[in-house]
């Protein structure tokens, strides 16, 4: 990898893809993992023991406006290290649709694009096209910051 280069990740997710950078991703879990949980919004998919920290895992999709899709069987338990700045323990975790990939990226391999009729603006930092993919980059501060108000007042 030369200083131009960067190493991400795509996460399929019901009818999108997130781009992540590499080392947001902590580990890869069955779906098993998922522990769900009554209460708070539907995007607040429940939780996971990971680490013994009890994390909190999100269906990006339902939170940015999206549908619910997919089969469950596919469904992977992606944990991200967070910023640590809204949600104790620093990590969150999303429900992915088969494993993530691991892509390099450079400023040639990236167009930016608009943002979707459906993107919450302070969820979605950009959208770029790879190729002949679509991905969306998410907000994962203010992601987290969704995250810390939903469990408060779960």
């Amino acid at each position: 990898m030369n200083a131009d280069e960067l190493y991400a990740v795509l996460m399929s997710v019901h009818d999108d893809t997130l781009l992540l950078p590499n080392a947001a991703v902590a580990e890869v879990l069955a779906r098993d993992a998922l522990q769900a949980s009554d209460g708070g919004p539907e995007w607040l998919a429940g939780h996971c023991d990971w680490n013994s920290r009890r994390v909190p895992v999100v269906r990006f999709e339902l939170l940015n406006g999206g549908g619910l899709g997919g089969d469950p069987r596919r469904e992977r338990i992606v944990v991200l290290h967070s910023l640590g700045r809204h949600v104790p323990g620093g990590h969150i975790a999303l429900v992915a649709l088969g494993y993530p990939h691991l892509v390099t990226l450079n400023r040639a391999a990236m167009r930016p694009m608009a943002l979707d009729g459906t993107d919450r603006e302070e969820l979605v930092l950009s959208r770029v096209r790879i190729a002949s993919q679509v991905a969306l980059i998410p907000d994962l501060d203010a992601l987290e910051a969704q995250i810390a108000g939903a469990l408060a007042t779960a």
